[in-house]
């Protein structure tokens, strides 16, 4: 049996690697494959994973995963995005939970005929998205700060606002219970052990992170210190509050990675990537487990309306929060689409749905497996189906802003960081001085702290994935020195520089980097005041409503056609094109081949709509 056990337990790790691995390779979040394989490899496949070996200790391995991966999202949650956030993500998590509540109860009430007292306890559960599944997802796929903003702070509040909410819930609605320090309704009931269980998380949670700041500060002398403080802060503040009240262990580990991943204690970066790599093998765990447990013919029994409670869930329901919570925010209509379809439901609703099933069945609740099977339904498939085709669905709606590292986050680097967010691309700053880095996360920019001609530095920051670098510091030596790593470590071909001293332009260009002097862009523009006065207050206006935009011709469409024959919007003209590596003035009856760059010229909007004349929709 032992033998058996720790057989079990090796393959379970094993697959969990392998399904981030392989998540990794294809830019697939790995809790797609971490369902596949429990199923495959579980009781209804191969048979090789077996969860009731784990016996009674199995809720108590799922619980204490379940704490590590919430602390783990807590942690990393800087607490200046919480403080920026939009009132569209309060409306989202109180709204939008709250048509989630409603509308699913009634939903799972009228299609699978469940009494109304299990409809809300499983709506309550599935109110949660997660940061298990949110995280995986937004590491696959850009997108701009605020729509990852809103994705992850829906995730950790959600888990926290369902797990507690659907607790009371199966006491009061499901069992009856009665609560003596509450006299009167049971609505009065449900919204009383709400708010005490929310406050003693918050209480225990600050109490034990108080406490880990204070030995991190003033007891940890190395790394390691620093990372099983931190691991135990977890395990002790979700086992302390979830003692005291259940679910409240939640609340509790949120509270308590918030703050102390936003604290200032020692060994922080080592902190997080600890946490990062422990997640990866609990997450594995708790998935492949729970996944395990699934039961095909319980799934198949709940027939047509077990289907349209999930559509229900993914395409009425979190659509019309999305909307209703996200209007006149500073979300493209895209982004809010693609912000209604990323909704998957995590592994809280999962392990919390586990035990409440057991529980009602011992209490001889009717139905009390369909508690799991509608839960575990609805994860199923919106893990598939959204986690799966997340990033197919960004490129689809184009949006996925370009990458561009600014390596110096003084004015010209800021200036620069302001004019690419309103094009709606995703800046991050690379800044090595602490005043300078502690400002520009004050005021809402992405930064990454440290010296940008160091590689590692620069991978932080993302360049793997970046277009465009900018070097931007008042040093011509470690703005060069930037670009020379940028292009023969990471292949970035598309560098622009400042330089300082007009002299050293030939040493940059040399090395096939633009360049852009103050003093001679000084000289240039009031040049062109002067000489071109009809045409400058046009240019210098790109950053309102008009734009210079440079499109590579690759759709079918415009292939082999003539300016003339362009169906360009109102309010574009087609400027320069540039053909075989040569800039030349179109002419009407010029003839578009493939990888011709155009340079649009006109409103932002009018390029928009002819950016989608030219280019391919993948």
């Amino acid at each position: 049996m032992a033998s058996e056990l720790l057989l079990v337990a090796a393959l379970v790790i094993g697959l969990g690697v392998a399904s981030k691995l392989i998540g990794d390779r294809y830019s697939i979040p790995s809790v797609v494959f971490l369902l596949g394989a429990g199923i495959l490899f579980g009781p209804e496949g191969f048979g090789l994973i077996d969860p009731q070996l784990f016996g009674g200790s199995l809720s108590t391995l799922v619980s204490l995963s379940v704490a590590i991966i919430v602390f783990e999202g807590a942690f990393n949650l800087d607490v200046d995005t919480l403080r920026q956030a939009p009132a569209s993500t309060l409306r989202l998590v109180t709204i939008g939970s709250a048509i989630t509540l409603v509308g699913l109860g009634v939903a799972i009430h009228i299609f699978l005929g469940l009494q109304w007292s299990l409809s809300l306890v499983i709506s309550a559960l599935l109110v949660a998205t997660g940061p298990t599944v949110i995280t995986p997802i937004l590491d696959q796929v850009d997108v701009r700060e605020n729509v990852r903003a809103i994705l992850e702070i829906e995730g950790i509040v959600n888990d926290v606002v369902a797990a507690v909410l659907a607790a009371v819930l199966f006491e009061v609605v499901a069992l009856g219970h009665g609560f003596p320090l509450v006299g009167g309704s049971v609505q009065q009931s449900v919204l009383t052990e709400f708010l005490s269980r929310i406050g003693l998380g918050v209480i225990v949670g600050t109490a034990i992170a108080a406490l880990s700041a204070y030995v991190l500060r003033y007891l940890s002398e190395s790394p390691q210190h620093s990372r099983i403080t931190a691991l135990a802060t977890a395990l002790l503040s979700f086992a302390i509050a979830d003692s005291l009240a259940s679910e409240a262990g939640i609340v509790s580990v949120a509270v308590a990675g918030i703050l102390l991943g936003n604290a200032n204690i020692p060994y922080h970066e080592a902190v997080s990537e600890f946490k990062d790599d422990i997640t990866v093998v609990v997450l594995g765990v708790v998935y492949l487990l729970l996944a395990a447990l699934l039961t095909i013919e319980d799934l198949f029994a709940l027939g047509i309306g077990g289907l349209a409670v999930v559509l229900v869930t993914a395409y009425i329901v979190r659509p019309l929060g999305v909307w209703l919570a996200t209007r006149r925010a500073s979300f493209t209509p895209n982004e809010r689409l693609f912000i209604s379809f990323v909704g998957p439901r995590g592994i809280v609703p999962a392990s919390v749905a586990t035990l409440f099933s057991l529980e009602l069945a011992a209490e001889g609740v009717p139905n009390a497996s369909s508690v799991v099977s509608v839960v575990f339904l609805v994860i199923l498939v919106t893990v598939v189906v959204q986690a799966g085709s997340a990033r197919f669905l960004a490129e689809r709606l184009d949006i996925i802003p370009m990458k561009i590292l600014i390596i110096g986050g003084g004015r010209t680097g800021r200036t620069l960081a302001d004019r690419l967010e309103q094009r709606g691309e995703n800046p991050v700053i690379v800044e090595r001085d602490d005043a300078t880095v502690a400002e520009l996360r004050r005021d809402g920019y992405s930064v990454v702290h440290g010296n940008g001609t160091k590689a590692a530095i620069l991978k932080e920051a993302g360049i793997e994935n970046a277009t465009k670098v900018a070097a931007t510091t008042g040093s011509d030596d470690q703005n060069i020195l930037t670009c020379q790593t940028a292009r023969t470590r990471f292949g970035v071909d598309d560098l622009v520089a400042q330089v300082n001293d007009p002299e050293n332009r030939d040493a940059f260009e040399d090395l096939g980097v633009r360049t852009v002097s103050p003093i001679l862009a000084t000289a240039y523009t009031m040049d062109n005041m002067m000489i071109r006065p009809g045409m400058f207050p046009w240019l210098s206006e790109f950053a309102d409503d008009r734009d210079v935009s440079d499109v590579t011709v690759s759709d079918q469409a415009a292939i082999g056609t003539t300016i003339a024959e362009l169906d360009l919007p109102e309010g574009c003209i087609v400027g320069l094109l540039k053909k075989n590596g040569e800039r030349l003035v179109p002419m009407p009856d010029t003839t578009l081949e493939r990888g011709d760059v155009v340079t649009l010229l006109g409103r932002v909007d009018a390029i928009d709509e002819a950016r989608s004349h030219l280019t391919e929709v993948i």
